[in-house]
């Protein structure tokens, strides 16, 4: 056996373990070891022994998780306020008014009087409300490894609320956290951190940001250098945050493998210049890669790049040879042995995946491209290995990938790697003598970052095709996966002719063909009511033909407060809701955008979209556009998309069964506010779709005139279910069937109305809540209707 299949069994058990029970896995065991006995001495052996492997790391998993269970848990569901007491287990991150952490709970009482100690120390999501403006600059002195106590409020993370988004609840499980917890600044007490070793790297971490914030004077360079050379990322900006996202370049500003054997490089040259001998010197230098590992923060990249590094540095001491996929296949047992829960830290997978893919595939990438000199070949191979192995890890987990990112990777990142990140280092360490010293370099590397960054720029706001992917379905992950191990395996064995060739690049294209999901859903429409809270945003998608987005939600707006408030990032409906979830579709094109009505809490999203997909038009009320809504359509225009308004009785079809009726307004401008909501009613294949926008009893009663209104099969309720709307003439016309009311969760205006809630039910209509059920989705096919809610148990 070799130790990388045994990280591989490892890795399948550690998997099978989360999956199943424990009587699951015992037969699991039951059944390998039945298949082993009609295998081969030689294959058996090593079956049953990768078998014993892949059990015993399950039931490890199992045992792990056991540990980890939360003492606390009851009380977060009661959402108690309790005392506690403990460490601080995480880097403290202000942003605005809040400060952000984990704490490792030791002891806990209903008062601070009366506290009982943990059986184990219990992680915690703790988040600390400030003030005051010199709370905020008190709280950016706190540090790993403090001491703290506390009176906080226990809750429960909230899991995702819209399809395929992020999932907070999720995220802490895997951090080892059950619980948030909540506490106002004057409720926090905090003593000195203890001195360790682990805070004199701390410090020295602290201590070197601090040195490049002196070395480059622009706060841009200075925050991109300290997340490049220390992985601190907090002082890069978001606007270059989000390119980088955009343009697959994100993983420069992980501390990675280039960065440890750059370092262990320098280290290894200075100690021989020193006189020291080679053995002495690698040795030496495995000690200090340790240093530079705590130094940069202990990633998950960080440390599987050291220990990679330290086990090549010490196989070199020994004269031992070593081969890329043990060093790897140690690094991962080390890792996992020590917390399983990494498995699924999507900074692990990509680090383990990509280093696995570079290991394999570029070696059958320098024979596979033929022509050129060798760096070029060796430049092609490497990207094609990182970007096809990275690939589904981002359309999994971000739900993009540009197809620009091939090109950019293959020039910008010798550039960053090979000139940037060495001048970096370069002026770090010259800067330790005299800040004098490291002018010409850290010159030279914002230069470069000045020179690259405007072109990348540029490339991100270029609308690319094929930069947004459906959320992957699990077969293909598996084809794609099995054809990427199955690659190097057969190049080796002989079939690498031309025409192996044309048949695995045949392949792998039609994998990303596959990627697209080109034959899905094409004969539904699939109606989306998502979650954003107080606010409406529906997606309508008719096949494969065409996509609505009716309206786009808004974050509530707040007088301006002081600056020291500011989030580094605020949250954006459009942004954070919205985006993600059209990426998650594979939308690139928007046919229609529908602005029902001028409303913040219905259009304040939109601004966020319209440099992220085309757009067919635009469908209005015709009423004179209001500040927010004037700017919004002014940045449509300037995108040349079509205003367009309609009247009452207009139809149109997008394909054969499917039909929009424009019912309101009609051009009178007397309607205003709510009431100049437009109302659409939808037909597919049978099943009748109204959505009536913020429509009040004037509105439903100007309908009801003009004989418009007929009964539906599904009503989006109007006005979030407020009293003001949906009175009984109106439902007793509508006779839903089924009934979508979207509002937020815990609302400042008691939404939905109870008397509404059930004046719907006595229509005998289905109720959908987007408080209590999330994201909500009706898929109409032909002689079919499904419904399906992102919270089941309700």
């Amino acid at each position: 056996m070799s130790v990388f299949t045994v990280s591989l069994a490892a890795v399948c058990g550690l998997l099978a373990g989360a999956c199943l029970q424990t009587a699951w896995l015992a037969l699991l065991a039951a059944a390998a070891s039945a298949v082993c006995l009609f295998l081969p001495r030689p294959h058996r052996t090593r079956m049953l022994y990768h078998s014993l492997i892949c059990i015993l790391a399950g039931l490890y998993f199992q045992g792990y998780d056991y540990l980890q269970r939360s003492t606390l848990l009851p009380l977060a569901e009661d959402g108690e306020s309790i005392a506690v007491a403990g460490v601080i287990d995480s880097p403290v991150k202000r942003d605005g008014d809040t400060a952000r952490f984990f704490l490792s709970v030791e002891t806990w009482g209903k008062t601070g009087r009366q506290m009982t100690d943990m059986a184990t120390a219990e992680r915690i999501a703790l988040r600390v409300r400030l003030s005051r403006e010199p709370e905020a600059h008190e709280v950016e002195r706190w540090m790993q490894g403090s001491r703290l106590s506390a009176t906080v409020r226990l809750s429960l993370p909230s899991s995702a609320r819209n399809p395929h988004a992020f999932d907070y609840a999720r995220y802490l499980r895997w951090q080892g956290v059950r619980i948030v917890a909540e506490a106002e600044y004057g409720d926090v007490r905090m003593e000195p951190a203890e001195s360790g070793v682990m805070m004199l790297f701390r410090r020295w971490q602290t201590t070197a940001a601090d040195r490049i914030a002196l070395l480059f004077p622009d706060q841009e360079a200075a925050g991109y250098m300290q997340s490049l050379l220390l992985g601190i990322t907090d002082g890069v900006s978001p606007a270059t945050e989000e390119m980088y996202d955009n343009l697959g370049l994100s993983h420069v500003l992980a501390i990675s493998g280039l960065h440890v054997t750059l370092v262990s490089g320098m280290f290894v040259w200075i100690a021989e210049r020193a006189g020291m001998p080679r053995r002495t010197a690698l040795v030496l230098t495995t000690v200090l890669l340790v240093g530079y590992v705590l130094i940069v923060g202990a990633s998950a990249s960080a440390v599987r790049a050291g220990i990679m590094g330290a086990i090549g540095l010490l196989c070199q001491a020994g004269a031992r040879q070593t081969e890329g996929r043990q060093v790897w296949g140690w690094a991962l047992l080390l890792m996992l042995a020590f917390n399983p829960y990494y498995l699924w830290h999507l900074g692990f997978q990509l680090s383990f995946g990509v280093t696995l893919g570079l290991i394999v595939l570029v070696p059958v990438g320098r024979q596979f491209f033929t022509r050129g000199p060798e760096w070029l070949r060796t430049s092609l191979a490497v990207t094609f290995a990182a970007q096809a192995v990275s690939f589904p890890f981002l359309i999994y987990h971000f739900h993009q990938f540009s197809p620009l990112s091939w090109l950019v990777n293959l020039l910008a990142v010798p550039l960053l790697s090979m000139v940037v990140l060495p001048a970096g280092y370069l002026a770090l360490l010259l800067g330790l003598i005299h800040p004098a010293l490291a002018v010409l370099p850290a010159q030279l590397a914002s230069a470069l970052l000045d020179w690259l960054h405007g072109p990348l720029f540029w490339l991100e706001a270029q609308t690319v095709p094929f930069s947004h992917w459906p959320h992957p379905q699990w077969w293909w992950i598996v084809l794609y996966g099995l054809f990427l191990a199955a690659l190097p395996v057969l190049w080796w064995r002989g079939y690498h002719r031309p025409r192996d060739r044309w048949l695995y690049a045949g392949l792998f294209l039609l994998l990303l063909v596959a990627a697209r999901q080109p034959f899905a859903g094409g004969d539904e429409v699939r109606i989306t009511f998502l979650d954003v809270d107080q606010g409406d945003s529906i997606v309508v998608e008719v096949g494969k033909k065409k996509v609505y987005l009716i309206d786009a939600g808004g974050t509530p707006r707040y007088p301006a407060r002081e600056s020291w408030r500011e989030r580094r990032d605020p949250f954006d409906v459009g942004k954070d809701v919205v985006l993600p979830f059209l990426r998650a579709r594979g939308i690139e094109r928007i046919d229609h955008v529908v602005m029902t009505h001028g409303d913040h809490d219905h259009i304040g999203g939109m601004a966020a979209l319209v440099p992220h997909f085309t757009f067919g038009s635009v469908l209005v009320n015709g009423s004179p556009p209001r500040d927010e809504e004037a700017a919004i359509l002014e940045r449509f225009r300037a995108k040349r998309v079509p205003v367009l308004t309609g009247r009452p009785g207009q139809t149109w079809t997008d394909v054969p069964g499917v039909e929009w009726a424009w019912l309101h307004p009609d051009g009178d401008l007397t309607h205003t506010g709510n009431d100049a909501s437009v109302v659409l009613r939808l037909t597919a294949y049978g099943t009748t779709v109204l959505f009536t926008g913020d429509i009040e009893r004037s509105g439903e009663e100007r309908l009801l005139a003009r004989s418009l209104l007929s009964p539906v099969d599904v009503l989006k309720v109007a006005h979030h279910g407020s009293s003001t709307s949906s009175s009984p003439a109106f439902l007793a016309a509508a006779k839903p069937r089924a009934a979508v009311i979207s509002a937020g969760r815990n609302n400042r205006y008691g939404h939905p109305s109870p008397v509404v809630v059930k004046r719907l039910m006595d229509t005998g209509a289905n109720v959908y809540r987007t408080d209590l059920h999330g994201a909500v989705t009706l898929v109409i096919r032909r002689g079919a209707v499904h419904w399906q809610t992102q919270i089941t148990d309700t």
